[in-house]
């Protein structure tokens, strides 16, 4: 379940009036008044430059922005701060950001107060403030703008700048959400999808996460997809999963690449294509995708769709090991434990399986008793061989729950007590929680 976690950068880009195709003549008279201080020109020129296709140009919208908001205009001051914020058609100026914003959002607009919250939130040429940003989101919401309503209701949902509300959190995703803000559709989506201080109610996250997918959100669409290939709060259906997290894949998000390259790889929804299930696991490598380079690895590991290459299934393990993919690290320490693909190196094995032992992996945890159990890459010791050994057999994994009964035998009663010792300390901090 993908899950938008993150504040919304405030924008008002595109958001003034469209024009007609316009003639050079008509903007050269535009020109002609508006250098002659008439406001209106001045906005109106800023306008063209920003949204007409024929005469796009952001730098000169910027200028005459500049000009309208040296003129009085609080629509062109709550612009041009926010064109100084993220250097838009001007060079980025934080001081000057801060100086239009202000000056707009004393006068009460709620672009501009929105933008200001966000340089309070994420000390953007000011000190962090959450407190000061939540009031300010809090004024805009009020006003109606939905970005400010999203971020108030994140404050909200994580205690930032006021007390953890989920109340007021999910008042203020909806208001947000019902004016078609696509991040708090998806959040709405999650939070019913998971049952986050709510009644779980997947029927109701379906619907959420759909309006936001329509709006081309790929998020959204993972997730709807994500619901369709798994029957939750609607028939589960191939087709449906697959189009969405086409669309998804499509905008490059990349946990759709991979998924997509899943239903290639098995046929699911579509007819099974080992060349595009690979393409689209590089795409996703390609983005630093952990598990997409597990399953290059495996493919090249078993010849699916490639040669058997030990070599090639042993770099991309190493590349989801380095990326922190747990089951990477563990196949990993395989590589190395059995010299498969690269030189044999029990050192090597020793470390990868216990990264993997301490992120609560069984397997990893149960070999990583048994080499220490035999001296492999380590010093024998039973006793710390005993006590991971033991963590692996408290989650129920059957070959640890053999292998303790062996090494019990190698220990003396003082030796026994320290080992079971050990492993209950072990299982408190990497057992399965």
């Amino acid at each position: 379940m993908s899950n938008d976690s993150t504040f919304k950068r405030v924008s008002s880009r595109n958001s003034g009036k469209t024009f007609e195709r316009v003639t050079l003549d008509e903007v050269d008279k535009l020109i002609n008044r508006a250098k002659n201080g008439n406001l209106a020109a001045q906005l109106t020129l800023a306008n063209i430059y920003e949204t007409d296709k024929g005469l796009l140009n952001i730098g000169l919208a910027a200028m005459w922005y500049l000009e309208a908001a040296q003129n009085g205009s609080l629509e062109a001051q709550a612009k041009i701060g926010e064109l100084y914020l993220y250097g838009v058609g001007i060079a980025r100026d934080y001081q000057e950001a801060i100086k239009w914003l202000q000056r707009a959002a004393d006068q009460g607009n709620a672009t501009a107060l929105a933008n200001l919250a966000w340089c309070y939130q994420r000390a953007m040429g000011v000190t962090q403030d959450f407190k000061y940003a939540f009031a300010l989101y809090r004024r805009a919401a009020e006003l109606g703008h939905s970005s400010a309503q999203y971020n108030l209701a994140h404050m909200y949902a994580n205690g930032r700048g006021s007390k953890k509300d989920m109340g007021e959190a999910l008042k203020w995703f909806r208001l947000a959400a019902d004016q078609g803000n696509s991040k708090a559709q998806l959040r709405l989506g999650v939070i019913y999808a998971k049952g986050i201080e709510v009644t779980k109610n997947e029927i109701e996250a379906v619907e959420w996460f759909r309006k936001a997918a329509e709006q081309g959100y790929d998020k959204a669409q993972f997730n709807l997809g994500h619901m369709y290939a798994k029957g939750l709060g609607v028939p589960q259906d191939d087709k449906q999963a697959l189009k969405w997290q086409q669309l998804a894949a499509q905008q490059g998000y990349v946990r759709a690449l991979y998924n997509l390259g899943l239903f290639y790889l098995n046929g699911r929804g579509l007819r099974q294509d080992y060349t595009q299930a690979i393409e689209c696991f590089l795409k996703a490598a390609a983005k630093n995708y952990p598990r997409a380079m597990y399953q290059l690895a495996k493919l090249y590991l078993r010849g699916i769709g490639v040669p058997v290459d030990l070599r090639e299934a042993y770099s991309w393990f190493k590349m989801a090991a380095e990326h922190g993919f747990t089951r990477g690290q563990y196949r990993l320490a395989q590589c190395y434990q059995e010299g498969s693909g690269i030189e044999k190196n029990l050192a090597a094995a020793f470390e990868w399986f216990q990264k993997a032992a301490k992120k609560s992996f069984r397997p990893a945890q149960y070999n990583l008793g048994r080499m220490y159990a035999a001296g492999e890459g380590v010093a024998r010791d039973y006793i710390r061989a005993y006590g991971w050994i033991y963590v692996a057999a408290s989650a129920g994994y059957e070959p640890a729950t053999q292998a303790l009964n062996k090494i019990t035998e190698r220990l003396n009663p003082h030796e026994l007590t320290e080992a079971v010792q050990l492993g209950e300390r072990l299982n408190l901090e990497y057992g399965v929680k």
